[in-house]
Formats: structure tokens, sequence, C-alpha cells
């Protein structure tokens, strides 16, 4: 009993010594917000892909940032003369960056999840337009993994081949 006690005390004595200052009403501020600017990549006219720059919001924290440039790159060019690179439906599940430096993008929606009927370049320009993305931004990931509805993924349409992670490669930008 009396080291029941005595425990009791000590464990009261430690957790009202750690003091945790409390959180800020401005989550912004909490997670050191910054608008910052990104490079997300669409097809251009020369079928390659074109870098465009964005100001864009984003916290300190890489694997927090991941995810919002993610969705960016969904929302499609500020030019409206370039196509839509993904389906309209298409979202942003989830994003992971491990410390080996493999970056996940879960995508979803109905026609990733029903087959994309599109052709082999347009495929092939989507997937990269997400590797050259989310490796530009961040150069603590060095290889991309795309997820379809929190799986992995074959292929988006057919015909490109997602069963591992896909180096970035400068073969499919513009210069």
């Amino acid at each position: 009993m009396r080291r029941a006690v005595v425990l009791s005390l000590a464990i009261l004595a430690i957790a009202g010594g750690c003091k945790k200052k409390p959180l800020s009403a401005n989550l912004n501020v909490e997670n050191k917000v910054e608008v910052r600017p990104v490079t997300l990549f669409f097809e251009g006219p020369d079928m390659l892909l074109v870098r465009e720059t964005r100001n864009v919001a984003l916290p300190e924290n890489p694997a927090g940032a991941l995810s919002i440039v993610a969705r960016e790159l969904l929302k499609g060019s500020s030019n409206a003369g370039v196509p839509h690179i993904f389906p309209r439906d298409t979202v942003v599940r989830a994003t992971f960056l491990l410390p080996d430096g493999t970056a996940f993008v879960d995508l979803g929606g109905n026609t990733l999840a029903q087959g994309w009927g599109t052709g082999s370049h347009e495929e092939l320009m989507a997937v990269y337009s997400v590797v050259q993305t989310v490796t530009t931004n961040f150069p603590e990931a060095k290889r991309v993994r795309i997820l379809v509805n929190d799986e992995p993924a074959e292929t988006l349409a057919g015909h490109v081949n997602l069963s591992r992670a896909l180096l970035p490669s400068a073969n499919y930008v513009a210069r």
C-alpha cells in the first residue's frame, strides 16, 4: 500500500512539472503555415510536362504539405488552355512520406476505380505529373508509389506499370 502511495505521488509530481504551453487558437501559426512557391507539372503543347509555379499555404512539415501539393496538382493548370491531366472526379485520398524517401500518393474516384479509358500517352503524363511534382517540391522524396483507393495499383488505365515506386525522369519534362 505504501509503495502505491509513493508511486502515485511520484507520478503526480512528474506530471505537474511537465507543463505544455497551450495550443494557439490559430492552427496556421501552430503548424507553421507559410505561403510558399510550389512547382506543378502539366502536359504542355509539345506533349511533355511543363512547370507551373503557384504560391500555396503549406505547413512546415513535409508530410503535412505533401497532400496539399498533390491536391493542388489535381485542381489543374491555371492556364485554361491546358487540359486536365486526371479525370475530374479524381481525389487525393492520402499521402505518406517514408524515411527511406518513398512517397505514397493514394488517388481515388469513380473513373480510376472503374477503369480509366485513356491512351498510353495521357496515362504516362498523368503518372509522371505526380512523380515530378512530388520529387521536385520535396527533396526528401526520392521515388513515388501511386495507390488507387488505398490499394497498390498495377496501372491507372492499363498502360503504365505502377507495381513499384517510380523515379523522377527528366525525359518527360520540357526543357
